[in-house]
């Protein structure tokens, strides 16, 4: 009696089971749609919330939710007949493919609500709006492949392990494919959809082979035609935040996410309107230009770096780790010093020729990790500027005690170390500066700090280390020759000191172990994004 009720069970099973190298290649699939789609999460984030510790930490966390849904939900669904077949499979599929191709348009939509809640919630309830469902429905695949696939009792452990490495392995090449050729080239929002669209177009293939009905294949295909169109049309149409009076001049995306070029009109102290030229990342500005002489910038602690530079003892050679706009560079032209640069993405070095009239230097650019270069240069230079401490997208490797001593040994006797932190809303509250400063100290730097905002009190502006060998900088005999921006008098005048911050604990010491950068700065990183609400 038992043996006759078990041979029929085997049976449906075993037919049930075919097809595995088809299910395989779904699996693949699947796991690289996934890690493609937290990529893309993270990245369309980061317009509206930042690039932070903090986004990633919620994106993570949201993709793992997500799974972990997807196969609980489905571990009980596949004990139902209807909802454990080959049809089921590509159904789940091709709506997950659907997801995808909307997650650029459906984010960017939420997120212009979002944000206005406070930070850390407005990021939460966006990602479970265009992050959680497409993970959640592609988390439901494994389980779902493994009841197919499954012939045996037995061979249950061996199926789900070929089925979730083969998934790995899928996530583990399609990172690397998008992570260092796609999305540096193309950006994020037109891969993510194409993405989907082959996933789409793959699965309705497979339900076309299953037989289903001619009206629900009909409806499928005009569901599909109008969700590609409106993602499509989103993507062409997609502008980037901008206030009133600008106009945009380029916008594309890339390895840091979103740069946009825009113009806008502005008034001199005196009141004459005139127009001016910036450059956003992730819709946080890094310079600001005059539109008829985009060499001039706009930017206060750009100029007291010309002016700094110009009167230092030593300044045959430097090093720009951090591009900007190209100002930097094309100020230290001026004194005819031999430049090289170093900027991660090369759209930075393109737009800074193309819009702000950068001298092209291919042969002195180097589009690599600012650390990576620090950590293999063969040379010294006079001059290193690091220009990384922008917005939230803080290159915190840069500003460790281990990369300080690098730097050190790249520099001579009578080098300079000139570094910027812009953007600082209280001064008073800001815990980064005294453990930076404490941290060049370390590496066995004479520092000193300057605010060439020159803000009542220091309460707020920018804070520019210039960090020394074997002496402080002579702050009494270095100028500052007056502009739209800058006040004539030496350089004292714009001093700020350890005391002016928040030194109500110890200073921390930033290393590559211990590096708490991202925590000092989370009030910074909030004042960044509440203020463009």
């Amino acid at each position: 009696m038992l043996n006759l009720k078990i041979k029929p069970n085997l049976s449906k099973i075993k037919k049930k089971g075919g097809g595995g190298n088809l299910f395989y290649l779904i699996s693949f699939l699947e796991g690289g749609v996934v890690m493609v789609t937290e990529l893309a999460g993270a990245r369309i984030l980061a317009p509206f919330f930042g690039s932070s510790l903090y986004s990633w930490a919620a994106t993570l966390s949201i993709t793992l939710l997500a799974l972990m849904t997807g196969y609980y939900t489905v571990g009980y669904a596949t004990t139902k007949r209807k909802t454990s077949t080959p049809k089921a499979i590509f159904l789940v599929f091709l709506i997950s493919g659907l997801m995808v191709m909307l997650q650029p348009s459906l984010g960017r939509t939420v997120m212009q609500e979002t944000i206005q809640l406070p930070f850390f919630t407005g990021i939460i309830i966006s990602q479970l709006i265009f992050l959680f469902p497409p993970v959640f429905l592609m988390g439901m695949m494994s389980p779902m492949i493994i009841a197919q696939i499954n012939q045996t009792v037995q061979r249950a452990g061996k199926s789900a392990g070929n089925i979730y490495a083969i998934s790995t392995f899928g996530g583990i090449l399609f990172t690397l494919l998008f992570g260092f050729l796609i999305i540096p080239e193309y950006g994020i929002s037109l891969p993510v959809i194409l993405l989907g669209a082959f996933v789409i177009l793959f699965s309705s293939v497979l339900l076309l082979r299953q037989k289903i009905s001619v009206p629900m294949g009909l409806v499928l295909a005009l569901i599909i035609l109008a969700q590609f169109r409106q993602a499509y049309v989103s993507y062409q149409e997609y502008s980037p935040i901008h206030a009133k009076g600008e106009s945009l001049v380029e916008y594309s995306e890339g390895l840091l996410g979103e740069i946009s070029i825009s113009n806008q009109n502005l008034k001199s102290p005196d009141g004459r309107p005139f127009k001016a030229r910036m450059l956003k990342v992730n819709n946080v500005m890094q310079n600001q230009a005059v539109l008829n002489y985009p060499k001039a910038s706009l930017v206060y602690y750009v100029n007291f770096i010309r002016n700094l530079v110009g009167q230092l003892p030593k300044k045959e050679s430097a090093l720009i780790v951090g591009l900007g706009a190209g100002n930097i560079y094309s100020d230290m032209q001026l004194y005819n010093i031999d430049v090289e640069t170093v900027e991660i993405d090369q759209r930075i070095y393109d737009y800074g020729v193309k819009y702000f009239k950068m001298k092209p230097h291919p042969e002195k650019s180097h589009i690599t990790d600012g650390r990576y270069f620090i950590n293999t240069a063969q040379k010294q230079y006079d001059i290193i500027v690091l220009d990384v401490i922008v917005g939230e997208n803080v290159a915190k490797q840069l500003v460790t005690l281990e990369s300080f001593k690098k730097m050190y040994n790249l520099l001579p006797d009578q080098g300079t170390l000139i570094i910027e932190h812009g953007g600082i809303q209280d001064f008073s509250k800001n815990k980064f500066v005294p453990s930076l400063h404490k941290t060049l100290g370390q590496a066995g730097f004479e520092v000193s700090m300057f605010n060439p905002v020159k803000a009542p009190n220091n309460r707020y502006g920018d804070v520019l280390f210039v960090a020394t060998k074997n002496k402080p900088i002579d702050k009494n005999n270095i100028f500052v020759a007056e502009d739209m921006l800058l006040s004539a008098g030496p350089i004292s005048q714009y001093e700020v000191f350890f005391n002016d911050f928040d030194t109500s604990v110890p200073a921390e010491l930033l290393t590559d172990d211990k590096n708490k950068t991202d925590l000092l700065l989370r009030d910074h990183y909030l004042h960044i994004r509440e203020k463009r609400k």
